[in-house]
């Protein structure tokens, strides 16, 4: 009878135990040779596909305007090669309005500079800083160097009368 067809009340008998034939001393055990284990079989990958390249993208190109329309005004980059002038400018006209009181003539130079500096820095940047205070110092300078110059004639003058009456 077969184990599926069994009562499930029914006890199973337990199997009975196969004994082992015994080894004789003479004979020695037999030596088994164990194949292998089997390698997996690897499959090289196929090759990825080669897709075409896509042309390099072409430069747009805005269209002409119609004929009768002015064309469009592009804004003008920031002069780059050259630095503003308008602070040096300032500072120069500064500098010269100080001197035009304690040494004429170096106010006078320094009051011409500025009124360069600060004419290109108007005419390149739409600043007038420094012109008036280049152009003050200028006026200054001119005003307090006729003055020394007086002042030297008249001591000079001065001097040559003093030598006269001395008897010199």
């Amino acid at each position: 009878m077969s184990d599926f067809n069994q009562d499930p009340q029914e006890p199973q008998a337990a199997p009975e135990p196969v004994e082992a034939p015994e080894a004789t001393a003479a004979e020695p055990a037999p030596v088994y040779e164990q194949a292998p284990p089997p390698q997996p079989e690897y499959q090289q990958a196929p090759p990825p596909p080669v897709y075409a390249q896509a042309p390099p993208p072409q430069p747009e190109y805005q269209q002409a305007p119609p004929p009768g329309y002015p064309p469009p005004q592009y804004a003008q980059p920031y002069p780059t090669a050259e630095k503003p002038l308008h602070v040096p400018s300032l500072i120069i006209g500064i500098l010269a309005l100080v001197f035009a009181f304690v040494f004429g003539p170096v106010g006078l130079v320094l009051g011409i500079i500025g009124l360069v500096f600060a004419k290109k820095a108007k005419s390149e940047f739409k600043t007038g800083a420094g012109f008036g205070l280049s152009l003050a110092g200028l006026i200054i300078s001119i005003i307090m160097t006729l003055v020394w110059v007086v002042a030297l004639v008249a001591l000079g003058a001065m001097g040559l009368g003093l030598m006269a009456l001395a008897g010199m």
